[in-house]
């Protein structure tokens, strides 16, 4: 009998422990904000589906185009294979919100809630500002370190179907601005803006500008949305898609060794160096900055695994005809990405400046 109970003992530990395991791992919210002027909408269930099942599609195919398969999806889904959607009242009237206000409300009800409870998060909150014309415009991610990611866009519910095989710029998807849904959960991610290479031949890139920006610049009649090589290793090595927990505690500091700049007449600028962390560097990345960038958005990035012995080499194959900055920083293997140990992202990324003259690229 008394093995019997200790087996069975055993048995609701280890249940608990991996229920506890499961509430903690890092994982995609999706809420569903209704202004207080607002009637909540009839039947959003069926297209919330629609519009989770499409980026799980999506990251499905494009990570694996890089080689990304031991992945897990990270949306939070019901028993029933429904998205599980948080429905919350606002205290405003639609036309008082903007992003940021809208993430804080949203924060300080799921505080009340005892919802923050555990590990961070990723907080998808849509925002549905009434039947269409009317649309909520504010599109805004981000991250925070006690909240973890997060981004604040529209609830379209024009009629219609969302085929999980469309490209991201097809004529519906394209209305109801799915590509910036999606581009902003990206940002709650850590990604920065990141530009599409001519190299890859595949359309626009999702955290690359609007589809009707991408038309007027390259002059061609693209729906096609991918994950570029440097996207696709920032999503890969989230947490959130590895299915663990985010409990990335501050910045390793960062050391770089002999860092080099060159320009390669055939291969384009090249970035190398050692890079010495508490943490293993698993990528380093390096965005050209160009001047003739015909925007933040357009700011092409490239990427390299980083050797056993913290060694890297970047190939900047695209370079502009034009000055600009190399920034470097770099992805540890708890997701955590910086460059100086101190801030976040591309932003604290190693800068090297260039200049481009005589039909040749000089590094200051």
């Amino acid at each position: 009998m008394r093995t019997v109970l200790g087996a069975g003992l055993s048995v609701l530990l280890l249940a608990a422990a991996l229920a506890h395991a499961e509430a903690d791992r890092c994982q995609v919210h999706v809420i569903l904000f209704v202004p207080d002027d607002v009637k909540p909408p009839v039947g959003y269930q069926p297209r919330i589906d629609q519009i989770v099942s499409y980026a799980e599609s999506f990251f499905t195919r494009e990570l694996k185009r890089w080689g990304h398969q031991k992945l897990v999806m990270p949306f939070r889904r019901a028993a029933d294979g429904h998205v599980e959607v948080m429905l919350l009242r606002g205290k405003e009237n639609a036309s008082k919100y903007k992003p940021v206000p809208v993430r804080m409300e949203v924060m300080d009800q799921l505080r009340r809630q005892n919802k923050m409870a555990g590990g961070r998060q990723i907080w998808w909150i849509l925002v549905y500002a009434g039947e269409p014309p009317a649309k909520f415009p504010g599109f805004l991610g981000g991250f925070g370190p006690q909240i973890g990611g997060w981004a604040v866009c529209n609830f379209d519910t024009t009629p219609g179907r969302i085929d999980p095989t469309a490209p991201l710029g097809s004529e519906f998807l394209e209305r109801i601005f799915l590509k910036g849904m999606i581009h902003e959960l990206g940002h709650g991610f850590g990604l920065p803006h990141v530009g599409p290479l001519e190299r890859d031949k595949a359309g626009n890139t999702l955290m690359g500008p609007t589809h009707l920006n991408f038309r007027r610049v390259m002059g061609r009649d693209e729906d096609r949305v991918f994950l570029s090589e440097a996207e696709a290793a920032m999503f890969a090595s989230h947490p959130a898609f590895r299915g663990l927990s985010d409990d990335r505690e501050g910045l390793p500091r960062v050391e770089v060794e002999n860092m080099q700049y060159t320009a390669e007449p055939r291969k384009g600028l090249m970035v190398k160096g050692r890079v010495r962390a508490a943490q293993k560097a698993l990528y380093a990345l390096v965005a050209d900055e160009a001047d003739a960038r015909p925007g933040e958005y357009w700011t092409k990035t490239y990427v390299a695994k980083v050797g056993a012995d913290g060694a890297f080499e970047v190939i900047v194959s695209e370079p502009a005809e034009s000055g600009g900055t190399l920034k470097t920083w770099f992805i540890f293997e708890s997701g955590v990405q910086t460059g100086d140990g101190k801030s976040r992202g591309r932003d604290s990324g190693i800068s090297g400046q260039y200049t481009f003259d005589n039909k040749k690229w000089m590094f200051k």
